[in-house]
């Protein structure tokens, strides 16, 4: 009953991240606030082919052992019932009140990026100049008339390598990544839904089995270079990631029509849509910061238990203790 109890936990966790994923805001720091983020990263780390092995050797309690496997299924299957939910409730506020969602993501990037350069312990000249030139090739890129989606196999393949960065990187999310690339709506609002129908499941399925092929790519070979990028250029690396997700603002700025060869923007007109707007995105941004606190304090207590373990043990003795007095009462 109790392991059963614990995988229900996981498993709702795992919507959390899942619907933070479809988001442009990092499932990663989500994992991080409900303290799985290094638990997860363990379980992806030990997929390799010195345990997958044990499989074939029949020692499947062993192989379960040491990949944490049941964890890792059952995240995994929360992050796509997460997923899967959200796409489908996204479809529709994307239509009916776009201007208010597309605020909603300004409100959530400013303020992931906020996070990101928050993180970076060295300013100095050469991430300023990483920054600033990852924010003019993403600003370059974004202001190019609408990204047409691309129904590739290999595009697709690479944007689920590249959407997935989210989960294991915090701060950085692969659904603002996506939108940069113009295959959000294709992806999130689009194929996820259709697999839910059976009259539209085939045509789901062709757009996101590349994609998911892409993101288990990610998650497995990928999560071991971010960790050595971020281990040996951590600065450099966060940098660039800031300024690449500043610069793509314009992807969703909501007051803007396609042009010949680049958007075409304007200013709104000060009544309630913007009054709204401006409502939605400062949601968005407070939802990130809420989430950063949630986050530093999870990590400090986290630091405390394991810096501090006598204090428990001695609890434990003295309800041992006293529990023996009364015991002795009785006899």
């Amino acid at each position: 009953m109790l392991a059963l109890w614990e995988s229900i936990k996981v498993f709702v966790k795992g919507m959390i991240m899942g619907a933070a994923n479809v988001f442009p805001i990092s499932s990663g720091t989500v994992s991080l606030v409900l303290g799985v983020f290094e638990r997860f990263i363990n379980s992806i780390n030990s997929l390799r082919i010195k345990n997958f092995k044990l499989l074939f050797k029949g020692e499947f309690s062993q192989f379960g052992k040491r990949t944490d496997f049941r964890f890792f299924i059952t995240i995994v299957l929360g992050l796509l019932a997460g997923m899967v939910l959200t796409s489908i409730f996204l479809k529709q506020t994307l239509v009916s009140y776009k201007v208010y969602t597309w605020s909603f993501f300004i409100g959530l990037i400013i303020a992931s990026v906020i996070y990101v350069m928050k993180s970076i312990e060295k300013v100095n000249v050469k991430n300023i100049l990483l920054v600033l030139a990852g924010m003019a090739i993403s600003f370059f890129l974004s202001i190019k008339s609408n990204p047409e989606s691309n129904e590739s196999f290999l595009y697709l393949f690479l944007c689920g390598i590249i959407g997935a960065t989210g989960m294991v990187v915090p701060g950085v999310s692969g659904s603002h990544l996506m939108l940069l690339m113009g295959n959000y709506e294709l992806i999130v609002t689009k194929a996820i839904p259709d697999l839910t129908r059976a009259a539209t499941f085939a045509n789901g399925a062709r757009i996101i089995l590349p994609f998911v092929l892409g993101a288990l790519v990610s998650i497995v070979m990928f999560s071991h270079l971010l960790a050595w990028l971020m281990r040996e250029y951590r600065d450099s690396t966060l940098s660039v990631l800031a300024g690449f997700m500043l610069g793509s603002l314009p992807v969703v700025y909501p007051w803007k029509v396609a042009g010949e060869s680049t958007y075409l923007f304007s200013l709104p007109s000060w009544n309630g849509e913007l009054l709204g707007a401006i409502i939605t995105a400062g949601v968005g941004f407070a939802t990130v910061f809420i989430l950063e606190l949630l986050a530093r304090h999870s990590k400090k207590k986290q630091l405390e238990r394991l810096q501090n373990p006598k204090p428990k043990r001695q609890k434990k003795h003295r309800r041992q203790k006293k529990h023996g007095r009364k015991k002795a009462k009785k006899n």
